[in-house]
């Protein structure tokens, strides 16, 4: 049998002494290391880098929205409004439930207190607003809206009394959105209900999985009740504004076939269809009557709110979107449905009527705690939002 034998390095006093030394700084250097790299990966792990920065099991509960407004025009105007949102979910952590309440002045009455339902059915969502009627404790039926949605649950259309809006997507980004207002009523002496309607389309553009904008031609397209008279005699159509109290147009003098109460932007004559387009629209409200030889009279009011020939978007690209996006936080509310999926928090909006400024507030867990809103419109009106919200978790 082979006998191994190992030597044993003769060590002095002072080199023990150094090797300690060694060991303890090597040691120490690695524990340096370590925590060096927790903190790197827990930086890494910041919500301003994650993909899905919420936890999953974390969802709102409720909202608080205080708005500071600031106006000189038309009117000297400052004032506060409070409004609160709380939201239920049922099991399949869809939104059932919105309690409502504002302290808003302009809004009437028995709607500063709402209870807003959602109910679903296949591919189908049925919005229920009930509002506080007057001198009772119990909520009436106020409107009904529905909502459709395609495999990937988003919004394709919806119908709201007197508005439908289709939407269209490039993916999980919004693409195209098409609205249209219309007027239910008999033409004439017929107690046939016809319908006419005002429609326009605006185009999204995207990059890097955010909006860079959207565009608008100019261009609403009118349809009018085939019962109207059209041939031998041709029929005639007034674009009209509303004269406002408080706008340029206010005291102006209408046609002759419409009150003083509109003021004719145009008119188009000849008409042997039952359709007529206006270009070179943007913002104002208008409404549109339409009048045959036998004075047979259709009509239909486009708010013009919002829509401008394009508006821009900017993001915080280094801010993943998540619950509380300026944006989603909108259509949260309004729809129970995000159509907004963009990569990143929305920083601003911009167009030719007003800008947006949003600035975010995000606690240690990656949620949006607080936002502030500040929209300044052309003639420096200003109208500030501080969003507080509250999470809970759903299990």
């Amino acid at each position: 049998m082979k006998q191994v034998f190992y030597l044993r390095p003769i060590v002095s006093g002072a080199m023990k002494k150094n090797i300690q030394m060694k060991k303890l700084s090597a040691l120490y250097t690695l524990v340096v290391l370590a925590a060096l790299s927790v903190f790197l990966y827990t930086s890494c792990k910041k919500i301003i880098h994650s993909n899905a920065p919420t936890p999953n099991n974390v969802r709102l509960h409720s909202y608080t929205a205080t708005t500071q407004i600031n106006s000189a025009t038309p009117f000297p105007v400052s004032d506060t409004i409070n409004d609160n949102y709380t939201f239920t979910y049922d099991l399949s952590n869809r939104l059932t439930q919105i309690l409502y309440t504002s302290t808003d002045l302009l809004v009437p009455n028995n709607q500063r207190s709402e209870t807003i339902t959602f109910n679903y059915t296949n591919d189908s969502i049925v919005k229920t607003i009930m509002t506080l009627p007057l001198n009772t404790f119990y909520h009436a039926t106020f409107e009904i809206d529905t909502f459709l949605v395609n495999a990937q649950g988003l919004i394709t259309n919806t119908y709201e009394p007197g508005h439908t809006t289709t939407y269209q997507y490039y993916g999980q980004l919004l693409d195209r959105k098409s609205e249209t207002y219309y007027h239910n009523a008999p033409i004439g002496t017929s107690s046939v209900t016809t319908t006419t309607s005002i429609s326009e389309e605006r185009t999204y553009n995207s990059d890097n999985g955010d909006f860079l904008n959207y565009s608008f031609n100019g261009v609403l397209t009118a349809n009018f009740p085939s019962t109207m008279t059209v041939s031998p005699y041709a029929m005639r159509d007034y674009w009209t504004f509303p004269t406002l109290p408080g706008t340029t147009l206010y005291g102006a003098i209408a046609h002759p076939d419409l009150n003083d109460g509109y003021y004719v932007y145009t008119q188009h004559g000849g008409l042997s269809s039952y359709t007529d387009q206006l270009s070179g629209y943007s913002e104002w409200p208008i409404t549109l009557f339409a009048v045959d030889t036998a004075n047979d009279t259709a009509y239909c009011s486009y708010p013009g709110n919002n829509i401008y020939g394009n508006e821009t978007y900017t993001f915080y690209t280094t801010m993943a979107n998540r619950v509380g996006d300026y944006l989603q936080l909108m259509s949260f509310t309004q729809w129970g449905n995000n159509i907004y999926r963009n990569n990143h928090l929305v920083k601003s909006i911009s167009n030719s009527g007003y800008t947006t400024t949003i600035n975010y507030n995000i606690d240690a867990y990656s949620k949006i705690t607080q936002m502030t809103v500040k929209i300044v419109d052309s003639v420096a009106n200003t109208r500030t939002t501080v969003y507080n919200l509250q999470y809970e978790t759903d299990n």
